[in-house]
């Protein structure tokens, strides 16, 4: 490079104006920072909106035993948080020590640390708060006649004096972030701020339902939650139609417990807004307990859909650390794979618990659909019709779905009708209900519309299902080969072989090591027509998904590759075999994979698309 004389000075003026702030050459000196910059720091990373001053002193309150919250908030509690309890309030002495930093009743030696179990401890809260806004806090300690009152603008102290209430505490919060404008800009919107602390508020009813809590935001009402049972809380937070489809369960290993609700599958939400997670108590956000909801819900609901839940897990404070976030969301557990295992195997047994019952539903809900095939045979109309079910070697009802009428085409078995076994007598009215739109989608005429079913998902989530009580011990009819098939595999197909060779025999699937990376194929199971001479087997073996998560992975793979695809063309008894096979199985309104199955399009949604009127066909 070459310097001219300009170029030199301006670079001579940029190195000493880092020489006169400590540094040398760009690189600076380590100095202490004053107390007022710090304490702005440690606000920002514990106070990062009003949302975050409502948690924080909730917290405090209930720490406190307090049965009686009210919050009042203005302009989402930008300008104004008002926060009352009932509370064991704070000794008139002990005051002005709440508002310095660390001051705490919590913990007081290192081991308490691994042995908490308030919602707070850190004594940061109140300093942070105080930091950064304008502070009022009026407390009365039970026991004392006279209370505290003391006022701060930001670091300043401008009144202390004494004041008289009701034991409990009351702190106000006004112009959050007056004195720190970098922060008070990313504010959102009242609105955007009010809707996160009725959320706070939710998760705190839920979590201590013996406590009653209000919200007030610019004088209107938001929030009543009277103390109740956390049955009754929830149904007044999810509301009644909600409560009816959440299961409740309950499980204990060890000196893990846990409990709460969980909704059905017909039941989802778009994200996991109505999914609330407790530990000890405490509101957290979790990876491991979400990818546990997951788990056991995978092959039940779509991708993009979450269930309702709300978790409690008791757990011992030493096997947990919740000092791992400023904002205590976020906990780290000693035994993380129990803890999984324990919540998704939970959850699967409570789906599995009520899945009778959520068959009755389904036959509800078939017989809404099809009301024409109802025969003398059945019973009447009202009549609760059973679905067949076999026990499995581990003592569970399970719903067989199949019965003994050949129709030959994709299926072995012909279901055992829900409605009797009068195949032609089922169809009421006369004419064609069914029909195939593009070799892929089945059309059904029904009372008040139709409903459109996807061939290839139905056909998955039935075998899936038939897979599954396969595995349980009704071993799955084989169709032999007349003549066997010989398939050369690659490496990876052969290992995902030899990890299934135990499951295949099960499906129907009579296979032999044949050599180095062969095998010989001498059974199938019996009905499935897209066996393509071994490229069917092959395709699942070589899925990179198949084998290498977990046994029911496979099966949602073998399932997929095994179902009709689209471009098959099903004759009418085939369709309506398909269909009722369908609502035979244990969910039949998704496919493993959580795609929908079916829609239904009502006649009213037709009349309105093509605006037909009473008055425009007059």
């Amino acid at each position: 490079f070459r310097f001219n004389a300009s170029s030199i000075s301006a670079f001579q003026a940029v190195q000493k104006s880092y020489r006169n702030i400590g540094g040398e050459c760009g690189v600076s000196s380590i100095r202490k920072l004053d107390p007022k910059v710090a304490g702005k720091i440690a606000a920002g990373e514990i106070i990062e909106r009003p949302a975050s001053v409502v948690k924080e002193l909730i917290e405090n309150s209930l720490d406190a035993s307090s049965s009686r919250i009210a919050v009042e908030i203005s302009d989402g509690g930008k300008t104004m948080i008002r926060i009352e309890d009932n509370g064991d309030g704070i000794q008139s002495d002990e005051l002005h020590l709440a508002v310095q930093n660390f001051s705490t009743s919590k913990i007081h030696e290192v081991d308490d640390i691994s042995n908490i179990l308030t919602l707070g401890f850190r004594g940061e809260a109140l300093a942070s708060i105080r930091s950064v806004s304008q502070l009022t806090i009026r407390s009365m300690a039970k026991g004392e006649n006279v209370g505290r009152e003391m006022q701060w603008r930001g670091e300043k102290l401008i009144k202390d004096s004494p004041y008289v209430r009701n034991p409990g505490t009351e702190i106000i919060v006004n112009n959050l972030f007056f004195n720190f404008p970098a922060r008070k800009k990313f504010m959102a919107s009242g609105s955007s701020e009010l809707r996160r602390i009725t959320s706070l508020i939710q998760s705190f009813a839920l979590a201590f339902p013996e406590t009653s809590y209000s919200l007030r935001n610019n004088d209107r009402e938001i929030l009543v939650y009277p103390a109740s049972s956390l049955k009754a809380r929830v149904e007044v937070v999810f509301g009644s139609g909600v409560l009816a489809h959440l299961e409740p369960f309950e499980n204990r290993s060890g000196s893990l417990c846990l409990h709460g609700f969980t909704s059905m599958p017909n039941i989802t939400r778009g994200n996991r807004s109505l999914q609330f997670l407790f530990v000890n108590r405490r509101h957290i956000k979790d990876r491991l307990l979400t990818h546990a909801i997951h788990q056991a819900y995978h092959s039940l609901i779509p991708r993009d859909r979450f269930p309702l839940v709300v978790l409690f897990l008791e757990i011992a404070p030493d096997e947990i650390d919740v000092n791992v976030h400023p904002a205590k969301t976020e906990i780290r557990f000693k035994n993380d794979r129990e803890i999984h295992g324990l919540v998704s195997s939970t959850l699967r047994k409570a789906l599995k618990a009520e899945s009778f019952s959520f068959k009755e539903k389904v036959e509800s809900v078939y017989r809404n659909i099809f009301p024409q095939k109802i025969t003398e045979d059945s019973g009447a109309p009202g009549d609760v019709i059973r679905l067949p079910t076999y026990e499995n070697a581990e003592g569970e009802r399970v719903i067989t779905g199949t019965g003994g009428n050949h129709l030959g085409g994709i299926f072995h078995e012909a279901p055992l009708s829900l409605f009797g076994n009068n195949f032609e007598g089922r169809i009421a009215s006369g004419g064609n209900l069914y029909w195939q739109l593009h070799q892929s989608f089945i059309l059904i005429q029904i009372r008040g519309g139709m409903v459109i079913v996807d061939q290839h998902a139905a056909h998955e989530r039935i075998l899936f299902n038939k897979a599954k009580n396969h595995l349980g011990g009704n071993k799955a009819p084989v169709q032999s080969l007349l003549f066997p098939a010989t398939l050369e595999l690659t490496p990876e197909e052969y290992e995902r072989y030899e990890e299934l060779s135990d499951i295949l025999p099960s499906l129907g699937f009579e296979v032999k090591p044949f050599g180095m990376r062969s095998i010989i194929v001498q059974g199938i199971p019996a009905g499935v027509r897209n066996w393509n001479d071994g490229y069917l087997l092959q395709e699942i073996l070589g899925d990179k998904d198949a084998g290498r998560t977990s046994i029911e992975q496979f099966l949602k793979t073998y399932a997929c590759h095994s179902a009709i695809k689209a471009g098959t063309k099903l004759s009418t008894k085939e369709m309506e075999s398909l269909t009722d096979q369908l609502f035979a199985t244990e969910f039949p309104f998704t496919c493993p994979h959580g795609r929908p199955t079916m829609l239904r399009v009502d006649l009213g949604e037709l009349e309105k698309r093509f605006h037909r009127t009473v008055s425009s066909e007059n």
